[in-house]
């Protein structure tokens, strides 16, 4: 198995987090969206914020920034072991090692998604958080050199943010016009679309795999003639060429299982690859190397 991917290897936890989907109904005016901006020049997140449907508008300034997340620590886990943990997700070499960090990582937190950004652009994210103390934090600083700005272990981007009681819980919820679905099936894991994702609307992001981290990686696709077989053909041997353009990547990093995103991202009409660099349990493989992938149409 090749040890270095573009993305590193992500895999499931033994943790599961209960379902907080974010409803499709008119949406109601609610908190204005809270702005995170990351670059190689600095990170600003915002410290506080009020519980129920939280929107984060992403900014990045530089291709080695632009995948931002949101965790919560569970009980009585630092913050040193939760970042020690995310490296070793990203630096592992053996199977066995990356699938035992993953383990120890999902031990260590809840993962409410977040929004992957490009330099020029502006993505955004829903997630809906109950009261209590997070970190927002730059997924590409844990991931090594050929990715990110390789900080010093402890010197990571990591911001904390409290979350407080709302006065009215769900309030500002965006309305999207599709929903992309993580599923097991008897084939492997795969998305399932329901409706149609248009450019000038949110798109919620269900992760429904059991016991299985999952993440939404989306790639604009300039070549008509490259096919869904062809791009899970690219997973299995990720030091190919790739059917799509690496430094263009829209979507979230990894949920837990029974989370849910809204994603706001900039989409031009076109066809797009849905697809997934997380590593399954069994052998650390990336799920869309499985299967887990889905091209779509933008009109």
């Amino acid at each position: 198995m090749n040890t270095w991917t573009r993305r590193g290897l992500l895999t499931a936890g033994t943790a599961t987090g209960v379902a907080a989907l974010i409803g499709a109904g008119s949406p109601t005016r609610g908190p204005e969206p809270l702005d995170i901006v990351t670059g190689e020049d600095g990170f600003r997140a915002p410290t506080t914020a009020a519980a129920g449907a939280v929107t984060f508008r992403v900014r990045t300034t530089s291709t080695r920034t632009g995948i931002v997340g949101i965790a919560r620590l569970r009980r009585g886990v630092g913050e040193a072991a939760f970042r020690r943990h995310l490296r070793d997700v990203f630096e592992k070499k053996n199977a066995q090692d990356v699938i035992q960090a993953s383990k120890d990582l999902m031990a260590d937190a809840e993962l409410f998604g977040g929004a992957m950004a490009v330099p020029g652009s502006q993505s955004s994210f829903t997630a809906w958080l109950p009261p209590g103390r997070y970190l927002v934090l730059e997924y590409k600083d844990f991931e090594g050199p050929r990715v990110g700005r390789d900080p010093l272990p402890g010197t990571e981007y990591v911001s904390p943010l409290l979350v407080h009681a709302a006065d009215v819980a769900g309030a500002g919820r965006p309305r999207p016009s599709a929903t992309v679905i993580a599923v097991d099936t008897k084939m492997g894991p795969r998305f399932v679309l329901e409706g149609r994702i248009r450019r000038d609307r949110p798109v919620r992001y269900v992760n429904a795999m059991r016991g299985q981290v999952d993440e939404l990686a989306v790639y604009p696709l300039t070549d008509d003639s490259v096919t869904e077989a062809d791009i899970q053909r690219f997973f299995q041997e990720p030091w190919s060429a790739a059917p799509f353009d690496l430094a263009a990547q829209l979507g979230t990093p990894p949920l837990s299982p029974g989370r849910s995103a809204v994603l706001g991202m900039p989409l031009e009409p076109g066809r797009y690859a849905l697809t997934s660099w997380v590593a399954g349990m069994q052998d650390a493989q990336h799920l869309s190397a499985h299967g887990q992938v889905l091209i779509v149409t933008v009109p």
